[in-house]
């Protein structure tokens, strides 16, 4: 079927009867939940990846993203209906499909420059399988102009056919939420663009077709992808800023937290938050294909720059803040247990990319501290060189200090009182996600430290109040009568 020279209309009638044939190449947190939304609506659908495993386990109707709310159930469905195959011949899926998905990673390199070379390998196999009257859609994240620039080209190269004539490109680069993926991907709008106004037509018609949601239309692709970026670095530069606050209220001996939630009463403040680090796969990645792009036009995007920088210095003061929280209770770092509560680099997540929780265990173990972990998603399970302890109570035995990592549901409604009596007294906490409360933590007698917040420190003593009888903690340097 020639997919680039159909009408709208026709288009939408074949999609709804099973008529068009998709190929999604790349099996990841992205690329699956596309491709079973896309074999949901009613397309045949060809799910291509490298990795044995992960074929076999679509294929059996099971996926390893269990945080991932009903993508199990769907994916069974239509792993057992044949709407949806895996396979490891990508250009066997390519050959047998009107619409190519490339949802493959666009990771960064150890330069900071963008690594394309998974899209280029994709485009490539794209190129000698592809059938004429084919279109290829990008989904990945990449920088204004990589689609035009380099998956154009090679497409051509590779095909022998030429763009607008034999095929069409577009970019539709995903706008989903790790962990309410399949909800994101039927309620939020989606930007295509492409390389004719008519190919930008195709590829919305099909994405309203089998997503319900509005499509925007942009101008190209490149303007799609503009989209993505802007968004996701309009938070970077924000969380920066929330950082950048955190760290002069902290000398201020000011309350940051305070400060934003307060402000956020004005009708035209919008609240972002500081904590010890960005990570996953987009944030800490985006703002260098932006980065890229300016500079080859003599432009570099300053501002964005050093929000990166900030937010990447995160950790690191992380680190300085357990050794400030150890030194008030007579500790030092070296020889002491951190027990940290969360790895993951997003709540309820299982999935630790880029995570910024590993650069301060990584720190903290070169610096001589015993480090014990625990994460709800990871329980028992080894994550980032580290045995993950089963419980909260076992990692928590013996800390000289608690880290609140990852602010997983798990850990917004701690037993503070039952962990002062697992550590080893006196001892500190350190939370980096702003969870606990820090009066909460001064009251079992445990010193404090949090990004952006007042210390709580101690000696602290325990007194009763006279109208209740209730042991409270107060803070006897504070309270010294």
């Amino acid at each position: 079927m020639r997919l680039h020279s159909l009408s709208p209309d026709v288009i939408e009638g074949l999609f709804i009867e099973g008529g068009i044939s998709i190929c999604v190449i790349g099996l990841g947190r992205i690329g699956l939940p596309t491709a079973v939304m896309f074999a949901n609506g009613g397309a045949r659908v060809y799910g291509a990846d490298i990795n044995d495993e992960v074929v076999r386990s679509v294929n059996e109707g099971n996926s390893k993203f269990m945080d991932e709310p009903g993508l199990n159930e769907m994916l069974s469905k239509v792993s057992q209906s044949g709407k949806l195959t895996a396979t490891t011949d990508c250009a066997g899926a390519v050959a047998s499909s009107d619409l190519i998905l490339i949802c493959v990673p666009t990771p960064v390199g150890a330069t900071r420059s963008p690594d394309y070379s998974f899209i280029d390998a994709a485009a490539r196999v794209v190129g000698r399988s592809m059938k004429k009257g084919s279109i290829i859609v990008v989904e990945s994240t990449v920088g204004p102009g990589t689609v035009e620039n380099l998956v154009g080209p090679v497409l051509e190269s590779e095909s022998g056919m030429k763009r607008t004539v034999d095929f069409g490109l577009a970019a539709c680069p995903e706008r989903s939420d790790p962990g309410t993926i399949l909800r994101n991907m039927g309620t939020v709008p989606r930007v295509v663009g492409a390389d004719t106004e008519g190919c930008a037509e195709l590829v919305a018609t099909i994405y309203e077709t089998a997503f319900g949601v509005k499509v925007i239309r942009m101008s190209d692709a490149k303007s799609a992808n503009a989209v993505k970026l802007t968004e996701n670095l309009f938070r970077d530069v924000n969380i920066a800023l929330a950082n950048e606050f955190a760290l002069l209220y902290e000398g201020l001996n000011i309350d940051s937290i305070e400060i934003i939630n307060a402000c956020a009463s004005k009708w035209n403040f919008m609240p972002h938050y500081p904590g010890g680090g960005v990570g996953g796969p987009c944030l800490p990645s985006n703002s260098y294909y932006l980065i890229a792009e300016g500079m080859k036009e003599g432009n570099i995007p300053y501002l964005i720059r050093m929000a990166r920088e900030i937010n990447d210095r995160m950790p690191e003061h992380v680190v300085e803040l357990i050794g400030d929280a150890l030194n008030d209770v007579g500790k030092t770092i070296r020889n002491s247990k951190v027990a940290v509560l969360g790895v993951t680099y997003k709540p309820n997540v299982k999935d630790v990319q880029l995570t910024p929780v590993k650069r301060v265990c990584d720190r903290l173990v070169e610096m001589g501290a015993r480090v014990d972990v625990y994460d709800p998603m990871y329980q028992g399970e080894d994550v980032m060189g580290f045995s993950g302890r089963a419980n909260l109570m076992e990692a928590v035995s013996d800390a000289d200090c608690v880290l609140i990592g990852t602010a997983h549901k798990e850990f917004k409604d701690l037993d503070l009182m039952s962990i002062s009596r697992w550590v080893k007294t006196p001892a500190a906490l350190v939370d980096s996600r702003n969870v606990v409360d820090p009066m909460s933590v001064a009251r079992v007698g445990m010193a404090y430290r949090g990004v952006g917040r007042p210390a709580k420190t101690g000696p602290f003593v325990p007194v009763e109040l006279e109208t209740s009888g209730t042991p409270v903690w107060l803070d006897a340097a504070r309270h010294p009568d």
